[in-house]
């Protein structure tokens, strides 16, 4: 019943964006405090009377497409910390989420960072600037930590004050979905404040596929509209939102993901938490390959990855038509975690 559900659902996609003030709002608020108060406290409506008048950016659809690696022997990344007020859900008000842009890639209107990719082998050499502008409006130190990277952490993952840049190098040697993140303490604030992203590193010799694309599991702890993260909430394990790509159920009203009937498709999947396990799933095939921190398995349902692992999975649609993908823990994924492949005739469900 679920699949017939979510399928329906699918095909009546709503693309009409709300037209909102894109603009970075400054709320009063203690920022290592929670601003729900009791840290259980239900995430605020959009139509909370404490929400009006709060600005808030505009939605923009993240491309799930997996970019290029950058070009040259030696992949330099400038990743800049921001601060912003968007919407992590249509039905619920806004909040501040801190993000990571990178390499001048955005995704403002939405709670997700910019994907970082190399490929196994590669020098990457990282520039980190904590806040570039007053546009950034960055308040408070950050960091950077990349499960990617060997290297010493208090001298290349240190934590610089706003306006400041902090530079260092690693090879890639691991292939793998990775994780980085602001390891500023305390981590989990700022992590469940939006400081996640995903780094994948190609294993050398990866053969191509027709599609790539890349998918986040993110939490959100909502605290008072505009306000910053809940860090009781965030304590208490209790996320208003679990979303792909940083915007609840985005991917099925907002806009499918366009695919092809039997193209075979390579979805890189991180599990950024910071909490709350992920049961990665597409409804309607099966897994030709899956490739975790796990190991490589074939003829696979479902991978499960705990808070910071990732992984590639492998498959085709077999039939024209919509793919819902989830997690399967079913709880959360009516928290947001849910999303619709879209074959080119999914409507006419033309089988060719």
């Amino acid at each position: 019943m679920l699949a017939v559900t979510l399928v329906a659902v699918a095909h009546d996609v709503n693309t009409e964006q709300q037209s909102v003030s894109e603009a970075a709002a400054e709320p009063d608020v203690t920022i290592h405090e929670s601003a729900g108060g009791s840290g259980v406290a239900p995430a605020p409506a959009a139509d909370d009377p404490a929400a009006k008048g709060v600005k808030y950016e505009s939605y923009r659809w993240p491309d799930p497409t997996l970019p290029a690696p950058p070009p040259g022997a030696v992949k330099r990344f400038t990743v800049d910390v921001y601060e912003h007020v968007t919407k992590v859900s249509d039905d619920l008000a806004p909040t501040r989420v801190w993000s990571y842009a990178v390499n001048g890639r955005d995704y403002r209107g939405t709670g997700v960072s910019a994907p970082i990719v190399v490929t196994q082998g590669n020098r990457v050499k990282m520039t980190l600037r904590n806040g570039s502008s007053k546009t950034m409006n960055v308040r408070v130190p950050h960091s950077i930590d990349f499960h990617s990277s060997e290297v010493a952490p208090n001298v290349a993952f240190a934590t610089i004050p706003p306006g400041e840049t902090h530079r260092f190098s690693f090879v890639a040697k691991h292939p793998g979905v990775f994780m980085y993140h602001c390891a500023t303490q305390p981590v989990l604030q700022h992590s469940a404040a939006g400081m996640v992203g995903m780094m994948v590193v190609k294993p050398a010799g990866l053969p191509p596929v027709d599609r790539e694309l890349w998918i986040n599991q993110q939490e959100f702890y909502l605290g008072a509209p505009g306000a910053d993260v809940d860090y009781a909430k965030a304590q208490a394990k209790a996320p208003d939102v679990i979303a792909f790509n940083g915007y609840a159920k985005q991917y099925m009203d907002r806009k499918p993901i366009p695919v092809r009937r039997g193209e075979t498709v390579r979805m890189y999947v991180l599990n950024s938490g910071p909490s709350i396990w992920s049961a990665f799933h597409v409804i309607g095939t099966v897994f030709d390959k899956a490739v975790t921190d796990n190991g490589v398995m074939r003829d696979v349902q479902t991978i499960n990855l705990a808070p910071s692992q990732g992984g590639y999975v492998e498959f085709t649609l077999d039939q024209e038509g919509t793919y819902p993908f989830v997690t399967h823990s079913f709880a959360d994924m009516e928290k947001g975690a849910v999303g619709v492949l879209a074959t080119e005739h999914a409507e006419s469900g033309t089988q060719h």
